[in-house]
């Protein structure tokens, strides 16, 4: 019996080998191909990294200008208090310098205003001596 295991075994030995031979081959295939989908996969994820890796770049470089333009804008800001203090500080030496120049020019027409009636007292004074002394030479 044991010859005839022997002899049937060997019978059915190269369709053993010709059925492993394709069932390594058919896994080589299949193999290969999803080493090819990996590399493609691997390709398009790296495509996808560098594209997402260059917008990081751009929005870090946008968050950096806007800290830039809030920046700016705190700056102006702290300028326009800086103005609208010192404005508030001009109209107020403006108004004081206003109120000064009424003052004075009170004065000034104060002392125009007696200038004027001292100048007019002595125009009929001498006009008056001068009338009468004529009538005394007469």
């Amino acid at each position: 019996m044991r010859v005839g295991m022997v002899r049937m075994d060997m019978a059915r030995r190269p369709k053993v080998h010709r059925v492993l031979s394709l069932v390594l081959c058919s896994l080589a295939l299949v193999g290969w191909g999803a080493f090819a989908d990996l590399r493609a996969e691997l390709a398009h994820l790296k495509a996808s990294q560098d594209q997402l890796l260059a917008e990081r770049k751009q929005q870090q470089e946008a968050v950096g200008e806007l800290a830039q333009v809030q920046a700016q804008i705190a700056s102006a800001r702290d300028e326009l208090q800086a103005l609208d203090h010192k404005r508030e500080q001009a109209k107020a030496q403006s108004a004081a310098v206003q109120q000064d120049r009424t003052e004075l020019t009170k004065w000034l027409d104060g002392k125009r205003t007696k200038r004027s009636e001292k100048d007019s007292i002595r125009a009929t004074k001498p006009a008056r001596s001068a009338g009468q002394s004529a009538v005394t030479h007469s």
